[in-house]
């Protein structure tokens, strides 16, 4: 493997619309060993205002690049005083901040400035 991309709710909602960007990211991550870590927030968010999205998803989750990842207690803990520390609460974009800091790899989105309003410097590539 050589490295990857942490997904947002925003490359989902653009995946589940049909965009063949983003699209073309799952070809290119199984073409050349990109691991897409996929933040458990992301697909439920995602399933909450496009719940017609199922089967798109379905066939995201069963993609060999694509790693759930889920909130466990120390995780929620490191989310929380991140978002206390900038004085907002959008536990997405703490869940796919904290992924991207452990990580190493940038987010993938489209909505940059809903993960730059938690981290300005944070390192993404734009759909």
């Amino acid at each position: 493997m050589i490295g990857g991309k942490v997904l947002d709710a925003s490359y989902l909602a653009a995946l589940v619309r049909g965009r063949p960007a983003a699209w073309a990211w799952l070809d290119t991550a199984r073409a050349v060993g990109i691991v897409l870590a996929l933040p458990s927030l992301a697909l439920t968010e995602v399933r909450a205002v496009r719940p017609d999205g199922g089967p798109v998803l379905a066939e995201l989750l069963g993609h060999p690049a694509v790693l759930l990842t889920d909130l466990d207690a120390a995780v929620a803990a490191d989310v929380d005083d991140q978002l206390t520390h900038a004085a907002m609460f959008d536990a997405l974009a703490g869940h796919v901040v904290h992924l991207v800091r452990h990580r190493g790899w940038p987010a993938l989105t489209d909505d940059p400035g809903r993960l730059h309003r938690l981290d300005p410097d944070l390192e993404v590539d734009r759909l």
